[in-house]
This record gives structure tokens, sequence and C-alpha cells, in this order.
């Protein structure tokens, strides 16, 4: 093999590796972010898939550099689409709470949460907890204790309230 093509075909896995190491820290930063696990494995596999499909296309010579460069293009373009999606998710996710889990129970009566009619949620820093009226919430919110003993809940403090699931989480002490 000539000096030429060895130089271009070190120019690919150079291409490729710099994709791959970028795909990479894309997927690292989504888990530090975490944004779902769907899409942060999403992205890995799109990123080691191309890699190796590059770099087998560059061993076998059935890619040239324009291919490489359109495989690298197409890897960036899924795996930043992916990002953005994941990011939407995840913003979504920050600005309501989550629908309760089925038998989700109210804390203070004890009642069935149904997530298609209006429900309150507390979030403190462990875990959700959902409330069937607002009136029920205030009141374990005021006296914690009583409900924490009967019902075994973990509970450490209020962080964010959501009196309206179209409204969303607001800082406990701002008006609702």
């Amino acid at each position: 093999m000539m000096q030429e093509q060895w130089d271009f075909v070190n120019l690919l896995i150079i291409v490729a590796r710099f994709i791959q190491v970028f795909g990479f820290f894309l997927a690292v930063l989504m888990l530090i972010k975490e944004l779902p696990l769907v899409h942060t494995f999403g992205v890995f596999v799109i990123n080691l898939v191309g890699f190796f499909a590059i770099l087998v296309g560059v061993l076998t010579r059935f890619l040239s550099l324009a291919g490489v460069m359109l495989a690298d293009a197409l890897i960036i373009f899924l795996s930043l689409l992916l990002f953005i999606g994941a990011y939407k998710i995840k913003k979504q996710r920050d600005r309501v709470p989550p629908p309760p889990k089925p038998f989700t129970r109210c804390p203070v009566c004890g009642a069935y949460i149904n997530s298609n009619f209006q429900y309150c949620a507390l979030m403190d820093s462990k875990s959700l907890l959902y409330f069937d009226n607002k009136e029920h919430m205030l009141a374990f919110i005021e006296n914690p204790e009583g409900y924490k003993v009967a019902k075994e809940i973990n509970y450490d403090g209020v962080r964010r309230v959501c009196f309206n699931k179209e409204e969303g989480w607001v800082m406990w002490g701002q008006s609702p």
C-alpha cells in the first residue's frame, strides 16, 4: 500500500475516533443530566455501531472519504436528535409531576389517586407524595408526623408542590 493510501486510512480512523469520542461524551453528559436512559443508551449504540461500521467500511475499502464523512454526519445527526428528544422529555418531567402509579393512595385519607382527575403532588428530596386534593396536602404539610407514623412514609420536608397538574411544579413558599 502506498503512503498516500495509509495516510488516507489513518485520517479516516482519526475522524471516526473523534466522532466516537463526541458521541460518548454526549451520552455521558446525558447520564449526568439524568436524561431518559433509553435515549442515552441509544446514543451509545449509534456511536458504537457507527464507529465499527466506519472502521469495517474503511478496511474493506467499501467507504471512501466522502462516505466516511457522510456516515460521521449521520452519526452526529442521530445522536443530537436523540439528545434533543431526551432533553424535551426531561423538561416536560421537570415541569409537571409524573402521573401516580396505579393504586397510589392519598397519605391523609387513604383514597386511591385517579390520574385522570385533578390531584396534588408534593416532592421532598427522596420521593413524591400524591394527594387527592389541596386541603389534604396542606393538612399533611402542617402535621407530617401524624401521617408519617401511621402510614410509614419517608418524608424529609417540602421542596416543590403541584396544586394543579396543568400548571406544574412551584417551589414551596411561592404563591400557588
